[in-house]
């Protein structure tokens, strides 16, 4: 589904990024994980078109979507939800997943401006749709509740359903679960299962790691923007130079002796 090779990135002096290489099946959960500063949210930036990268190419299945700008992302199958919340506050539950049905809309200056009948059934078409997605991720309630009235873990849910109203192949998580509580997390757990059942393909950056251990079919781990790990959950746990990462090296032999 998606292959990464060779990818750089720099900002000055600091290199983010280096010489990266990975790949990820289609319909599987995949985490990245890592320190602080490893990289990770500089990965989705290059794979989501924020960023252009320094050197290196990312295919999207057998297109290559290097440096591709993220609207032209959306168009081919990517979309991705923030470390920090992206909704919009004076617009309704509804109306924030229908903006990310926009891409299926029809368009045309005159059609809207007399507002024809193909406009007005591609208008009720997007809000029967978001509707749809409101009630599998659990938001059905009120949709035409104002999204600031929403707790924050509805929040994080509402930001992937706008997300997931786009028809993604491919959907990058952010960091879903930051700020969670215990049953929040439960939830987003859930719902990014049920999302990989239906066939899409997800990527998480998340450092509540019982979350990346639960529901990872495989870890990627970064370390300085390189890869440090690759593997299963078990593999990832029992690995010494990802505890080294996370723990330091003296901390790492100490574990090692107990």
């Amino acid at each position: 589904m998606l292959r990464v090779e060779r990818l750089s990135k720099a900002f000055g002096g600091v290199q983010a990024i280096r010489e990266l290489s990975f790949a990820l099946e289609p319909g599987r959960i995949q985490s990245i994980i890592g320190p602080n500063g490893a990289g990770k949210t500089t990965l989705f930036n290059l794979i989501s078109g924020v960023l252009a990268p320094d050197s290196g190419r990312i295919w999207l299945a057998d297109r290559d979507i290097t440096g591709r700008r993220p609207f032209e992302l959306a168009r081919v199958g990517i979309a991705r939800t923030f470390q920090n919340l992206q909704i919009f506050f004076n617009m309704s539950v509804r109306e924030n997943v229908m903006l990310g049905c926009h891409r299926h809309l029809e368009r045309g200056f005159w059609r809207c401006l007399v507002r024809s009948p193909k406009i007005a059934r591609s208008e009720r078409a997007c809000r029967e749709r978001a509707d749809e997605i409101l009630r599998r991720v659990g938001l059905a309630g009120d949709p035409d509740a104002p999204a600031e009235s929403l707790a924050y873990g509805a929040l994080r849910r509402l930001e992937i359903a706008r997300a997931l109203a786009t028809e993604p192949r491919l959907l990058l998580l952010d960091e879903p679960a930051a700020g969670c509580n215990a049953r929040e997390t439960k939830e987003i757990d859930a719902l990014i299962q049920g999302v990989a059942a239906d066939g899409v393909t997800v990527v998480l950056v998340e450092h509540d790691m019982r979350l990346v251990m639960n529901i990872s079919e495989r870890i990627l781990v970064l370390d300085h923007g390189e890869r440090l790990a690759e593997g299963t959950a078990a593999e990832i746990r029992a690995n010494p130079a990802v505890i080294a990462a996370y723990l330091g090296s003296t901390a790492a032999g100490a574990s090692d002796a107990a």
